[in-house]
């Protein structure tokens, strides 16, 4: 298993934590009430001794047991192979192909970006989750109610060192995003702008506004997942300079 493959599945699962956590000979299974498949999905990570059609079968139990159906995160790595050959025999679907992106952080060009700009509002970085920001990013992703109180909760459940940023237009924000730092890395997350504040590279002002406080606090490098139907974001992300280091995806039982 590749060591930078680990280094960022493992920095990416604590900066978006589940509610519940079991390990099991390898495989991270995370739930979180069903609120997004990255925390309630199982994540072979690590080298594991057990039979595949064994481990498929207590998965899929304890997934029933939660009422949700089981989701697996894969890579091309050899090493997801020979399950991901399983599940598609066991018609598991592919869904969200996602692209890992790197980026060395470059506080010259960032401050330079900054001053040229001309920007109107105030970009506002905090450590903590402010009620404020909480409400702005369950209006601006449309955030179902049901879903709510268990964004608030994985939110809450952070144990990383953040970065919180939010822009302000005449009082009100307009954007928001958070940094989650981690071996020398900034982790970038949760980037939104309100629908009608689009397109006016509010995005990007988050985003290195976030990547120029984690240099500040040692970091160099930042890393983001963005879907590949997103292609708005790759454009963003590409002209920030980030790039892509692997991709993966789900396979859901339907």
């Amino acid at each position: 298993m590749s060591t930078s493959y680990l280094a960022f599945e493992e920095m990416s699962i604590n900066a978006w934590p589940a509610l519940k956590t079991v390990v099991y000979d390898g495989w991270v299974i995370r739930f979180a009430e069903g609120y997004a498949n990255r925390a309630n999905s199982i994540s072979p990570l690590y080298p594991c001794r057990i039979k595949l059609e064994e481990k498929i079968e207590y998965c899929e139990k304890l997934f029933k047991s939660h009422n949700l159906k089981p989701g697996y995160k894969l890579t091309s790595l050899d090493e997801h192979k020979a399950l991901e050959q399983k599940l598609v025999e066991l018609n598991y679907q592919k869904i969200n192909e996602t692209s890992m992106q790197v980026c060395e952080i470059k506080p010259d060009s960032l401050a330079a970006n900054r001053s040229s700009s001309g920007s109107p509002g105030r970009i506002v970085i905090r450590d903590t989750f402010s009620s404020e920001w909480l409400e702005s990013v369950i209006e601006f992703n449309r955030i179902e109610d049901r879903h709510v109180d268990t964004f608030k909760k994985i939110i809450g459940n952070i144990a990383v060192e953040k970065i919180v940023v939010h822009k302000e237009l005449d009082g009100k924000i307009v954007g928001c995003g958070y940094g989650a730092m981690e071996r020398s890395y900034a982790g970038i997350f949760d980037i939104v702008v309100k629908e009608e504040a689009r397109r006016k590279g509010y995005g990007r002002e988050i985003v290195e506004a976030i990547m120029a406080e984690a240099a500040k606090r040692g970091a160099k490098n930042s890393y983001l997942q963005v879907m590949i139907s997103n292609s708005a974001a790759l454009s963003l992300y590409k002209k920030i300079g980030y790039r892509e280091i692997y991709r993966y995806w789900y396979r859901k039982k339907t």
